[in-house]
């Protein structure tokens, strides 16, 4: 059985604004575990799976060179371009429909978002092998135990049949409020939704021929008319047949600033720095990025980010709201800081 990785990496990461830019957004960083770039990483920790030559990255034409010059050995016919983006369910169809066009319509594929941290890449090489075992049969996703009432992270309610390390989903739950949240850590039955799917390219094909036609046919003609759809609104949603593989291994989808904190280890007043030096005067709990010297008296609880061009100052806790800056720098047209 043949298997390919299909790692997307179109997106923008507008909440890690202004370190991702449309010339260089989230997946090009260093923020993987080393200082790697986050697309190089995903590469990387899925090689004692699939090797190189069976890894496909979707990607825009805008990015194309940066891809090819993080993961050197890519092999050319393996970058994907996307004409237009149209969100992950189009994405992933264009990948199935180049392996069905290589020969390999029967082969599984592990969809895998570029732009996500692992910091136990054993404990993920062993989840993703029981979830292409599973994916031979069914649509497969991974479920990842959840740390805390996340509000940002959609989740999975899982039924009672197994089948070895693979259990039913009852159904798929959009990001709930923290009263919610809360419940589904207690219940036991609900998993974050990881964003990583398997199965068969020609399976895929056909449960896009059935839940989106549109979709389907823009493969065949005019990419552009694509509905712009997630695979788990468009097709996960609405198929039967969805099992999922639970497990821990150290996932985040580093969504936002107050994620890249949790995943680097904090000094002795709490504060995570990530690049230059920082001096604190009476300060507590900040987060500090970028290669400028940043100093901070009498503050806490706060992200500092610096580029060349720009800088971001907020509370830790409104780290979900980035996105509404880069939305008035589009209405503003300020597309040189974009």
């Amino acid at each position: 059985m043949a298997v390919y990785a299909v790692i997307l990496a179109g997106g923008g990461g507008t909440r890690l604004w202004p370190a991702s830019r449309r010339r260089r957004p989230k997946h090009f960083l260093p923020f993987a575990p080393g200082g790697r770039a986050l697309l190089l990483a995903t590469a990387e920790r899925v090689r004692p799976l699939v090797p190189l030559e069976r890894i496909l990255v979707v990607t825009a034409a805008a990015q194309v060179p940066e891809v090819r010059a993080t993961v050197r050995d890519l092999p050319v016919d393996n970058v994907v371009v996307e004409p237009v983006a149209r969100n992950t369910a189009p994405a992933i169809a264009l990948a199935a429909r180049t392996l069905e066009r290589r020969g390999d319509g029967q082969a599984v594929m592990a969809v895998l978002p570029s732009d996500h941290v692992v910091t136990d890449e054993a404990a993920f090489v062993r989840i993703l092998g029981h979830a292409i075992q599973a994916a031979e049969r069914h649509l497969v996703t991974v479920g990842v135990p959840p740390r805390y009432p996340a509000t940002g992270f959609g989740y999975v309610e899982l039924g009672d049949r197994s089948e070895g390390p693979a259990r039913e989903v009852r159904r798929f739950v959009e990001k709930p409020d923290l009263d919610r949240a809360r419940q589904y850590v207690a219940s036991g039955r609900h998993f974050w939704n990881s964003g990583m799917f398997f199965f068969r390219a020609e399976r895929l094909l056909a449960e896009t021929r059935r839940h989106l036609p549109d979709v389907a046919r823009a493969l065949d003609g005019r990419y552009e008319e694509a509905p712009a759809i997630s695979i788990d609104y468009g097709i996960m949603e609405k198929a039967g047949d969805i099992w999922a593989v639970p497990g821990d291994f150290g996932w985040s989808d580093v969504g936002n600033w107050t994620d890249l904190a949790r995943i680097h280890a904090a000094d002795a007043e709490g504060h995570v720095r990530i690049g230059g030096p920082l001096v604190a005067v009476e300060a507590r709990d900040n987060v500090v990025v970028g290669d400028q010297l940043v100093a901070l008296v009498g503050v806490e609880g706060l992200v500092v980010v610096t580029t060349e061009d720009a800088v971001l100052v907020m509370p830790r806790s409104r780290a979900q709201d980035v996105r509404e800056v880069v939305a008035r720098l589009e209405r503003e047209r300020l597309d040189a800081y974009l």
